[in-house]
């Protein structure tokens, strides 16, 4: 990886004039701004929060975007990257940064109950309803409430990752992943019968040398999460992550954020010993290989398997963390109302065949003939707003 200052700076100043020209928010000039900070092909992606934002291609690219500048209420209208603390990785012509940000939002006390309301009438009309149901309603109404409490500026925590290359000597996105952290309702399929929506993308790979050699990488990606065996970290560690201080890995809340071989290595350890199956559907994966960096899109999916006795010992743990945290008391009565929810929803919302859908983003770099991972984002769906707020 290059630590050339010029090429760094290059990409932060490419970094500032895109985030310029973008909350500006100008439909008139949409195509022109398009065409400016977007390469011109097929398989150039723009991937977002929600469960079909997919885009592929300059077309689609601008109808999405479109919709973020057009709607008020869009979580993706007023960004602020935090482009100097940016992770940027470069090779040759092409790079990956990885980069925190914040999105910026005025949401009426109105708007927010009428979701909720609208949300309520349309599940308690439409079937009837479970133990499940009258936990999740309790869930999203105490979060509702709360945040209709902090007051109408929102402030969203959102971390993206982009692709650059260098196009006649001017770089511009490949690739662009964009998420917020956590879902305030999850998206529950059942595994017997999961249908294309949720696995296939709407894009097909090459035949291709390179794309067999990192199909291979991600083969043993997929035996690790499966063996979930923290005393092989060590090995997964050395045939998954390069020894290099900008390998960088996003999870799926805010401040999941790893630095570096060892911290990789943490994140595997924690995930076998804690998280639920993680499938990164290689089966189906997406795979964009530019030079000697490449870059894997997937429908990911996790199973959680729920043990009652393990779960309701959840509240007492987050109980003992925000105590140490000092939260002041209305913070810590509230947080622990959403522990609490969170716990019962999981008892009555999950079987056994339950899986939830999410997203997998890796970027490789291949070094001495070998193929291995310098990022990984991974990321929920999130439709409506998102869980996670930053308060001042």
């Amino acid at each position: 990886m290059t630590k050339n200052i010029k090429v760094i700076n290059e990409i932060k100043n490419f970094l500032k004039v895109f985030q310029e020209k973008y909350i500006k928010n100008d439909l008139n000039n949409i195509e022109e701004f398009i065409k400016e900070f977007f390469i011109d092909e097929d398989n150039t992606s723009l991937l977002g929060v929600g469960e079909k934002s997919w885009y592929f291609g300059l077309s689609q690219i601008e109808s999405a975007i479109r919709i973020y500048w057009s709607d008020k209420n869009s979580y993706l209208k007023n960004i602020d990257l935090d482009i100097e603390n940016s992770v940027i990785n470069a090779e040759e012509n092409v790079a990956c940064i990885a980069i925190s940000g914040k999105s910026l939002n005025n949401i009426s006390e109105e708007k927010v109950s009428n979701i909720m309301i609208d949300r309520l009438s349309n599940i308690l009309n439409a079937r009837e309803i479970s133990k499940a149901d009258l936990v999740q309603f309790s869930d999203q109404i105490s979060r509702s409430l709360y945040d209709i409490s902090l007051g109408e500026e929102y402030v969203f925590p959102f971390r993206t990752t982009f692709i650059t290359v260098k196009d006649n000597s001017k770089w511009k996105i490949k690739h662009m992943k964009i998420s917020f952290g956590g879902a305030r309702e999850d998206l529950i399929i059942d595994d017997e019968s999961i249908e294309d929506e949720f696995k296939i993308l709407p894009i097909k790979n090459k035949e291709d040398k390179e794309v067999n050699e990192i199909q291979k990488v991600l083969e043993i990606l997929q035996e690790g999460y499966d063996k979930r065996d923290a005393s092989l970290v060590d090995y997964y560690g050395e045939k998954l992550f390069h020894h290099d201080e900008n390998l960088y890995i996003f999870g799926t809340d805010n401040g999941e954020n790893f630095h570096g071989f060892e911290e990789s290595k943490e994140l595997l350890k924690c995930d076998w010993k804690y998280w639920g199956d993680f499938n990164v559907n290689k089966e189906n994966a997406y795979i964009s290989v530019l030079g000697d960096m490449a870059v894997v899109i997937s429908k990911a999916f996790i199973k959680f398997k729920f043990l009652e006795k393990t779960v309701c010992t959840w509240p007492k743990s987050n109980f003992e963390y925000f105590i140490r945290e000092n939260k002041k008391q209305k913070e810590l009565l509230q947080n622990m109302l959403f522990s609490i929810n969170m716990s019962l929803n999981c008892l009555e919302s999950y079987n056994e065949n339950s899986i939830c859908p999410m997203r997998f983003f890796g970027v490789l770099v291949k070094k001495k003939g070998k193929w291995k991972f310098n990022h990984m984002h991974f990321s929920d769906i999130v439709e409506g707003l998102p869980s996670e707020r930053i308060i001042k």
